[in-house]
């Protein structure tokens, strides 16, 4: 009974396959359409940032997505384009974070509370910051020129 099952089921799975396979359009699935390509275990997690490219999100995004950023941090800020006491990047609690901030147009010393960092730098020059984000709580970035806050890290 098996064989006449088989010999049943084999032709019309071909014939079924055939007349999938007989569209000449083109080799591109169709709209809808799921390609597989490998097995779970041998798929690869795609990179989250291209290489060379920062690690840190756009401010918004972070922030919006409540989803601190794992791993190294690196924060770029230019003093008067894109600081802003209502900035916030969400940082894991343990990661090493690097902070750059430029002022374009003045010297100036750059504080970070908690960990109470100081640098001082002349106009145009970056100031790098260097630390581990090992407190969880509120980091916040001010000019000690100006006593404007530049951003906030949150380190959850």
């Amino acid at each position: 009974m098996r064989t006449v099952r088989a010999a049943a089921i084999i032709p019309a799975a071909l014939l079924l396959f055939a007349a999938c396979s007989s569209d000449s359009a083109s080799n591109t699935p169709a709209q809808g359409t799921t390609l597989s390509v490998g097995t779970a275990s041998t798929l690869l997690p795609l990179p989250t940032t291209l290489p060379g490219a920062s690690t840190t999100a756009a401010p918004s995004e972070d922030a919006s997505s409540g989803t601190a950023v794992e791993g190294p941090v690196q924060i770029d800020v230019v003093v008067g384009v894109d600081s802003a006491p209502d900035r916030v990047e969400l940082v894991t609690l343990g990661s090493d974070v690097t902070l750059n901030i430029t002022n374009p147009d003045a010297a100036d010393d750059f504080h970070v509370h908690v960990i109470d960092i100081d640098q001082k730098v002349k106009a145009g020059v970056t100031a790098t910051i260097n630390f581990t984000a090992d407190q969880a709580g509120t980091y916040e970035v001010e000019s000690h020129v100006t006593n404007d806050v530049l951003l906030v890290i949150e380190v959850q």
